[in-house]
């Protein structure tokens, strides 16, 4: 059965795996992100994909990347978290190390697409998915097609203000989503609570035990996180909200305290028949997303 390379490149880390027509993952790996350019992170992430090549019948590449992909799909043109890699052909580059297809689109739109098709957007007809990472990023499917507004997705939906004023990204916006509800943001608001540095994974353990301090933590995520899907629900009218990405996997600790306060700040008739969840697929929906196009 034929397999396709699937990459997830995020600001942070960039995952691999071999992926079927299904959705399921098999192999998956990670490797770090930043590097010094483009040329040192591509020779990493030939040698990791040649590896689960390897004895199998590769269907193609699939590339999800973190930013704002090109309209031909050739490469991301910006992210300020890895700026070494924009404008970088990316989808060459593959094509060429490779010798097959490659599909090359943005983190937010191929965690949508994998959502929509085998997780909680099943048949949802206006379909809003956020991912929760280094960054915050949104894709929307309508009438089961991808909405491509701007520079090849929805926009840039992350950067909604939350808090006006508040804590800067690194694209220069005040108190937005990226700055308040990303990894960073949330370990930026927990250096204010702790006493020692702590990342997101080690926060939601310490949430899931119990620690009074995280839970309010990711409960104050929740609410900032429900003032953005507030202000995009009213002009979207999404009737399916999936929050996918790492910070995700906090589950009913950040998505209660998000519904809740949705419920509070949308009038009725803009909340009537929303439903927000945890993406099913969580933090592998990108990863899945890259490489469905390959098999249909």
């Amino acid at each position: 059965m034929k397999r396709a390379l699937a990459i997830d490149i995020g600001g942070r880390s960039t995952k691999l795996a071999l992926a079927a027509a299904d959705g399921s993952l098999e192999q998956i790996t990670s490797l770090p992100t930043p590097a010094a350019d483009a040329d040192e992170f591509l020779r990493r992430t030939f040698d990791s994909a040649a590896a689960l090549a390897q004895g199998n019948d590769i269907a193609g590449v699939g590339i999800s990347v973190a930013g704002f992909v090109r309209d031909d799909t050739s490469a991301m043109f910006y992210n300020p978290n890895i700026p070494w890699l924009q404008g970088y052909p990316l989808r060459r580059a593959f094509e060429d190390r490779f010798g097959v297809p490659v599909a090359l689109d943005a983190d937010s739109n191929a965690a949508c697409v994998a959502e929509y098709r085998l997780g909680v957007g099943r048949g949802a007809k206006r379909f809003l998915s956020l991912v929760i990472g280094t960054g915050v990023g949104g894709g929307m499917i309508v009438g089961g097609e991808v909405v491509r507004l701007a520079h090849g997705g929805l926009g840039d939906i992350g950067h909604v203000i939350v808090e006006p004023f508040g804590m800067p990204c690194d694209s220069g916006c005040y108190g937005c989503a990226e700055a308040t509800v990303s990894a960073p943001g949330i370990e930026a608001r927990a250096r204010r609570r702790f006493d020692e540095d702590l990342d997101v994974r080690q926060l939601i353990e310490r949430a899931r035990r119990g620690d009074q301090k995280a839970i309010e933590l990711f409960a104050e995520t929740g609410r900032l996180l429900a003032v953005a899907i507030a202000s995009q629900a009213v002009i979207l009218f999404p009737d399916v909200v999936a929050i996918a990405g790492g910070v995700a996997e906090a589950g009913d600790l950040l998505i209660g305290p998000a519904r809740e306060a949705f419920q509070q700040l949308v009038g009725p008739f803009y909340r009537q028949d929303v439903t927000i969840a945890k993406a099913e697929l969580g933090w592998q929906a990108s990863l899945v997303g890259a490489a469905l196009p390959l098999f249909h």
